[in-house]
């Protein structure tokens, strides 16, 4: 744990003021590119990073089945029978 006099000592100096732009010396050290393609996307759903492999394969694991029924032809969302929030008929 730090004393509260060593803590004081930390804030103690003080910041010279950089003065204005226009009156520095010239950049005369290297020139920083930016590469665009490893900038960070800022909006959507991230990208994977994993590497696939076989199992990763559709082929590896069979075709897609209803969970519902076990059929190969739809999925759960997509059931031909599923009613939908709008069939109800405004009957609870």
């Amino acid at each position: 744990m730090y004393k509260m006099s060593e803590i004081c000592k930390v804030y103690r100096g003080e910041f010279v003021p950089m003065g204005d732009p226009s009156i520095w010396a010239p950049y005369e050290g290297a020139k920083v590119i930016a590469n665009w393609t490893l900038r960070r996307a800022t909006k959507g759903r991230p990208k994977s990073t994993r590497y696939l492999n076989e199992m990763d394969s559709r082929d590896m694991r069979g075709p897609r089945r209803c969970t519902t029924c076990g059929r190969e032809a739809h999925s759960r969302s997509r059931y031909p029978q599923h009613a939908g929030p709008s069939s109800a008929g405004g009957q609870l």
